[in-house]
């Protein structure tokens, strides 16, 4: 026979270890859940780190692409400046300085702190208005742009001289005249340079059609005088450039400064009488 208490006691205990049980489960389903929702949580960062690191990527490709078009934009804009200036510089049809370039040009040379020797060497081609009207404007600019490319050839427009620090400078100053700024230690050597020159115009033969052309020059030189501006220089050297139109055209007349004074004397290369006997034209 069951005793009734001991029966009690039993299923008491039986009730007490279901509860636990259930308790059990219960902490057990709320800690699957609590685990879950950690999984979720933990997920959720990293899509959300993902997802940043895609945006920063992103981002930072639209930034390299915009610098990469700043610095495109940048280097065009300052090539274009260049053209620009260049062209605001430079003559059109020959490619050397202009007017306003070479007179800009001359004066810092003339007053560089350096204190440089230069010769201003003016050329004047002799009867372009002749070839003009023979053969036309478009031969005459062929004759321009050829001169203009044996003057640059024959000074050093590039770079400076050892001995100055300094280069010449050469330019077209309109119509057939154009002008050397010669940097030279001595008049010797500024006489080779303009005579090279010279001689390289009256040796060019320019071919149109079954017509032959030949170009000469007018040449004036003569020395920078210390405290001068470059407008006086210029007419120095314009003054001996007449000097040698009137001694017959193709050659060189120098303009000889007195020293201690500003009056000069022209002479004319290779002749003690004051005469020239380098070709007419």
């Amino acid at each position: 026979m069951i005793d009734p208490v001991e029966d009690d006691d039993r299923s008491l205990a039986t009730q007490v270890q279901y509860r636990m049980m259930e308790a059990l489960s219960e902490q057990n389903k709320a800690l699957q859940e609590e685990i879950a929702q950690r999984k979720k949580l933990h997920q959720e960062v990293i899509d959300t780190n993902a997802s940043l690191e895609q945006r920063v990527q992103r981002r930072t490709k639209e930034l390299q692409q915009s610098n990469r078009q700043l610095n495109d934009e940048l280097v065009r804009r300052k090539q274009a400046e260049e053209r620009l200036a260049h062209l605001a510089n430079t003559d059109e049809l020959t490619g050397i300085n202009n007017r306003r370039s070479f007179f800009s040009k001359g004066e810092k040379l003339i007053t560089n702190p350096d204190n440089v020797s230069c010769f201003f060497l003016l050329i004047d081609l002799d009867h372009f208005k002749l070839i003009n009207d023979t053969h036309g404007h478009a031969i005459g600019d062929l004759v321009l742009e050829t001169v203009g490319k044996h003057i640059e050839g024959s000074v050093r427009t590039s770079g400076a001289r050892p001995s100055t620090h300094a280069s010449d400078i050469a330019g077209r100053l309109g119509g057939e005249e154009f002008g050397v700024l010669l940097v030279s230690d001595d008049l010797a050597t500024a006489i080779l340079v303009a005579e090279r020159i010279r001689e390289t115009l009256a040796e060019t033969i320019i071919e149109v059609g079954n017509d032959t052309i030949t170009v000469t020059g007018s040449f004036g030189l003569t020395e920078y005088i210390v405290g001068e501006g470059l407008d006086e220089f210029y007419q120095r050297a314009d003054k001996a450039c007449y000097g040698a139109k009137d001694a017959g055209r193709n050659c060189l007349v120098i303009e000889r400064i007195e020293a201690n004074s500003r009056s000069g004397t022209k002479e004319a290369v290779d002749r003690p009488d004051g005469t020239v006997d380098h070709g007419t034209n």
